[in-house]
């Protein structure tokens, strides 16, 4: 989330601190450094630099756009300290003995963290050994109501109304593989987490006949053509959702984000350390300090996202909640946590590979 703040008391605190330290620790005098890799867009470059003013730590961050990518990266031997990646590919990594457990001892700021959302996230990772929540979100549907009144289109409620030919020219899809095949699996009642092959052919099949009136298959990319105008309708996750809301205009009644009735995916993005982390320590003192309340603020204000953060309240960031017709969820509280579909992911990567190629 790139938009200016609105908790100018807590950024004041923040600069202040920032000028205070700096006069101590310039960026030449670094003590050590942490490398990073985290999605792109999804921590507050002024909470960076805190962090490293406040412990002479240097942040060396690498981003990615999927969770897909991110496992070969790390088999390749890359090295990095700290990750953030999402639940699935949490209980992926765990399986695959790439993560380390966190010193839960180091993590004083864990308290902050909501019981909840630390239950939820362990059907990934048990008794929450190797993962500290960072964010929250949802998947849904997205779309412009003055460019789908302009086609003659009704307002979606369900998945299955992307799969409609009039949105020519109006359509993004995800090329996030998992996300992509939320919303044919979900629009057939299939759960998000198939492992079942012909459920998941059934789905690529959708696609490839849905694929004619596709603009582009994007993920980053898909909130600026949506702010830009660039098209009418996509299915986005939640934070990108009000990254649009506060770059555009905040009065405008154009946009409107539904959970489909059909249900649809929660994930839980946290952090972890890598097993061949080169400094622990430092990685620790990380993830404790983005537990911290005022770190956690600034993040949420900059990200976008559900807090996991129980010191601020989501009702301070959450825009499209607080706009009337802004926000609709059909689903009757289905939603399914994402996990690991193991094996079965190439299931869904051949069939990705199929839809390109299509």
């Amino acid at each position: 989330m790139k938009k200016t703040f609105k908790s100018i008391v807590v950024l004041l605190v923040f600069v202040i601190g920032m000028f205070l330290i700096s006069c101590s620790n310039s960026s030449s005098n670094f003590v050590g450094e942490i490398k990073i890799l985290n999605f792109g867009d999804y921590l507050a470059e002024d909470a960076i630099k805190v962090f490293e003013n406040e412990t002479g730590i240097k942040v060396v961050q690498d981003l990615f756009e999927a969770n897909e990518e991110v496992i070969p990266v790390i088999e390749s031997g890359a090295k990095y300290d700290v990750i953030c990646i999402s639940d699935y590919c949490i209980e992926r990594m765990i399986a695959k003995n790439l993560l380390m457990p966190i010193d839960k001892t180091k993590v004083k700021n864990l308290s902050n963290i909501n019981k909840d959302k630390l239950k939820l996230l362990s059907a990934c990772d048990p008794e929450n050994v190797y993962a500290v929540p960072y964010f929250c979100g949802t998947m849904g549907i997205f779309f412009n109501k003055t460019k789908l009144d302009a086609i003659g289109v009704p307002y979606p409620r369900k998945w299955s109304d992307l799969f409609n030919e009039k949105l020519k020219g109006e359509l993004l899809m995800q090329s996030s593989i998992r996300d992509l095949y939320t919303s044919a699996l979900k629009m057939h009642g299939f759960s998000v987490n198939s492992t079942n092959k012909d459920e998941i052919d059934i789905c690529t099949e959708d696609f490839i006949k849905q694929k004619p009136y596709v603009s582009g298959y994007m993920t980053d990319q898909v909130k600026e053509k949506m702010l830009a105008g660039e098209a009418g309708i996509a299915p986005l996750t939640s934070g990108d959702v009000q990254y649009v809301y506060l770059e555009g205009n905040e009065d405008s009644n154009e946009f409107c984000f539904i959970i489909p009735e059909e249900g649809t995916q929660i994930f839980i993005d946290a952090w972890c350390i890598l097993k061949n982390a080169e400094n622990v320590d430092g990685a620790h003192k990380f993830i404790d300090y983005m537990c911290r309340e005022d770190v956690a603020r600034i993040n949420a204000e900059y990200v976008g996202y559900e807090t996991v953060n129980d010191k601020t309240p989501d009702e301070e960031f959450i825009i499209m909640k607080q706009k009337e017709g802004a926000y609709i969820d059909y689903s009757n509280g289905n939603f399914e946590l994402e996990r690991d579909v193991a094996d079965a992911i190439k299931y869904y990567s051949d069939g990705f590979n199929k839809i390109k190629a299509s």
